[in-house]
């Protein structure tokens, strides 16, 4: 009998720091939960990364040494400021990636050559959501990378738009993943199951990760709204899990 293909999340939070989403308030997400509401909803491995922190060496450490802990049921990724924690971002993630096993890098700011040669030589993903002003279009932030980087893959949190705020960026982020080839959306965070469909029915089904953004939302909801596409079973294996296995190296 075939074996069932690892469902894994590619987008959850762990550790202390700060909310990404604004207004901003201290947070310290803990790992019980996590791992408990993820058995119950069915998810086998966790991609976690800290919340934002104003620099990253000994969050990123934390991160390891939870996947350290919980091995298999966990893989981590590092986050770094390119502007400030500039002139260190190849050593970091040198050690980060080489010998923490961390496997791909969330970016907080705007991506610098510094950081994305690093990625590139490192063969691992950049998660990159853009702060944009409420008139900024998605494309400015993702068009130079990128075409200058197509060898590097980025993935874009929430279909381009947290709880979605704004159906317009929902639909950039969309053409944004149709048109390059590198670029990927993850599902997480998402305040209307309608935008999780479009890019379904819009998108190759290898473009689309599935993503939770726990514990800020259930995963068990999260997970349910995944069945609700009514995907194919090959589609839905990919979306779950084989598609960012194949993106981070799991």
């Amino acid at each position: 009998m075939r074996k069932r293909a690892p469902v894994v999340d590619c987008h959850a939070l762990l550790g202390k720091g700060t909310t990404w989403a604004n207004p901003p308030r201290a947070v310290d997400y803990g790992v019980t939960e996590l791992l408990e509401r993820g058995e119950q909803a069915g998810i086998d491995i966790h991609c976690v990364m800290s919340p934002r922190n104003e620099t990253y060496r000994e969050a990123n450490k934390r991160i390891a040494a939870f996947c350290e802990q919980h091995a298999g049921k966990l893989t981590g990724l590092a986050v770094h400021s390119p502007q400030r924690e500039a002139g260190r971002l190849r050593e970091l993630l040198s050690e980060e990636v080489r010998r923490m096993g961390l496997r791909g890098v969330r970016c907080d700011g705007h991506p610098t050559r510094e950081l994305l040669d690093a990625a590139q030589d490192l063969k691992i993903a950049v998660i990159y959501y853009p702060e944009r002003g409420r008139d900024q279009a998605l494309g400015r932030y993702f068009h130079m990378p990128a075409t200058a980087y197509p060898k590097l893959n980025f993935i874009l949190p929430h279909i381009g738009e947290y709880r979605s705020l704004s159906w317009q960026v929902h639909l950039e982020a969309i053409d944004l993943a149709r048109r390059y080839r590198n670029v990927y959306v993850d599902t997480s965070g998402l305040g209307s199951l309608k935008y999780m469909e479009m890019a379904a029915r819009e998108l190759p089904v290898e473009k689309l990760l599935f993503g939770t953004h726990a514990p800020e939302h259930d995963p068990r909801v999260e997970k349910e709204a995944l069945r609700l596409l009514k995907l194919t079973h090959q589609a839905h294996e990919k979306v779950a899990g084989s598609n960012v296995t194949r993106l981070l190296g799991i």
